[in-house]
């Protein structure tokens, strides 16, 4: 999202397809892809069909009929109720939280290619970097420093878009040029292998790199004839994340042998593989940089941005006045000072497992709990239409109820799909868990997860309403801009 816009100006649909595309395309999903090999075209076409389109369209229906702060807590609470819509909230800042460490793990192994590749292997310097990168975003934004727009859009497209961009030429180059790859590239190839649950389960990874649209949401009501541009923007964003995404995991498949891929180095590995073995090592080293600028500017819009939801449940009462205490700049405090903790012990993990099986555990989870959240948004989307017809709404899933229950109920059934899916312990070529050390864990985590915010609901207090603290609207309307 271009924060520094200007919110009342007409937005192209050439723009807001780019700007759906900068929120869910990242480095951070590519090795792991990637390690499916051809067949991922097919799993890439098929989740942006069940999926992708249609959180993208309940998204734009809700945002433009209830264009208000607080995003997919207000549209939940407008159809469910404070509990769900608190429910909702906590799903999708606890999806942020344990995605974190992923990503700091692209930040680290980015610094270890800058200064010695073989950190990447050392889990005190992995660690150390990653809080190191954390809490420096978190501690900039309690200064209430705001990041114009176009820096964090800037450093978004050089870090992510660029790198992955040169890695497909290079992978398009070693092959025209005769290099062996490292995948069979044959029409056989490409038909799946889904031979056992633990295939399937591997493959239910893509939702969590498919996720995101829904923060686009609210500039949906900035476009001209939304009813036709805003299907045609999503069509146009589902090919460029379908091309990108799929071309950037197949480049590091061509490209690093499935044995050695680094869920963690990811598209650096391609650059390593390619240009240290014709002298170009430095650029390596340049790219690295890049990437992490890229991951960097990421996360410095992501440790603000989920706790606008969280001010607004905040206004209901629905959180302790300790988490509603903000910084002279307006950050919520305490909330990312919990966030942080959360992090940082989340990260240690490093430190007694294989960085690999954390990587994948921790975005299983995550895919898990931002599914959660999906299903109460697509339900909302329904319950609203029939409950509130008379809500002015510039754009609506076409084809009147049925369509709705098309788009809406295909993509309920591909989230919970996908979350029971996901608790089967992975069995692919390059990830094999057993279900003691995967399942038992993972079902604890979920949960505990969904269980927190019904009993912090159970144990609300109605004085806590009104409490000053968090920031109102007005403040963070100026302060606080995403801008991925």
């Amino acid at each position: 999202m271009h924060g520094g816009a200007d919110r009342t100006r007409p937005i192209s649909l050439f723009v807001l397809a780019m700007m759906s595309t900068a929120v869910v395309v990242g480095l951070e999903g590519l090795p792991e892809v990637g390690s499916f090999g051809l067949p991922l075209i097919i799993y890439y076409a098929v989740f942006t069909v069940i999926f992708f389109l249609p959180v993208g369209l309940v998204a734009a229906e809700l945002g433009v009929g209830w264009p208000h702060d607080g995003g997919i807590y207000r549209w939940i609470r407008e159809a469910l109720g404070e509990r769900w819509a608190f429910v909702g909230t906590w799903c999708q800042w606890m999806q942020i939280l344990i995605w974190y460490p992923t990503v700091l793990a692209v930040c680290a192994v980015s610094l270890a290619y800058v200064i010695d590749p073989s950190l990447k292997r050392v889990a005190p310097f992995m660690v150390l970097t990653s809080l190191g990168v954390f809490w420096m975003a978190t501690l900039v934004n309690f200064k209430g420093l705001h990041f114009s727009g176009w820096l964090t859009t800037t450093l978004l497209y050089l870090g992510t878009l660029l790198p992955v961009g040169l890695a497909i030429a290079l992978a398009i180059w070693w092959i025209g040029s005769g290099g062996e790859s490292a995948i069979p590239l044959t029409w056989s190839a490409m038909v799946p292998r889904i031979d056992s649950i633990g295939e399937v389960v591997g493959i239910a990874a893509v939702f969590s790199f498919l996720s995101g649209l829904e923060v686009n949401a609210v500039h949906f009501r900035h476009v001209t004839n939304p009813q036709r541009s805003i299907p045609r923007s999503l069509l146009v964003s589902g090919l460029l994340v379908l091309t990108i995404s799929v071309l950037g995991a197949l480049s590091v498949a061509v490209l690093v042998p499935v044995s050695e891929i680094d869920l963690a180095a990811g598209t650096l590995q391609v650059f390593e593989y390619v240009l240290d073995p014709l002298g170009a090592g430095w650029l390596v080293r340049l790219l690295a940089i890049l990437a992490l600028g890229g991951m960097v500017g990421h996360i410095m819009v992501w440790v603000i941005g989920p706790t606008e939801s969280l001010r607004v449940a905040a206004d209901d009462g629905l959180i302790p006045p300790a988490f509603q205490r903000t910084t002279e700049g307006g950050a919520p405090r305490n909330v990312m000072l919990l966030q942080a903790v959360v992090v940082t012990i989340l990260c240690m993990l490093m430190l007694f497992f294989d960085v690999n099986r954390v990587f994948y555990f921790l975005t299983i989870a995550s895919a898990q709990i931002y599914l959660v959240m999906y299903l109460l948004m697509f339900i909302s989307v329904v319950v609203l239409r029939v409950a509130q017809p008379d809500v002015p709404r510039a754009f609506m899933i076409p084809g009147g109820l049925p369509g709705l229950f098309v788009v809406a109920g295909g993509g309920a059934i591909a989230a919970v799909a996908g979350i029971v899916i996901m608790f089967w312990p992975p069995s692919t070529e390059d990830m094999a868990m057993s279900g003691i050390w995967f399942t038992i864990p993972l079902l604890v985590t979920f949960v505990a997860l969904i269980t927190a915010p019904l009993v912090l609901y159970a144990f609300r207090n109605p004085e806590w309403k009104g409490s000053p603290g968090m920031p109102g609207a007005e403040d963070t309307e100026s302060s606080w801009r995403r801008a991925d």
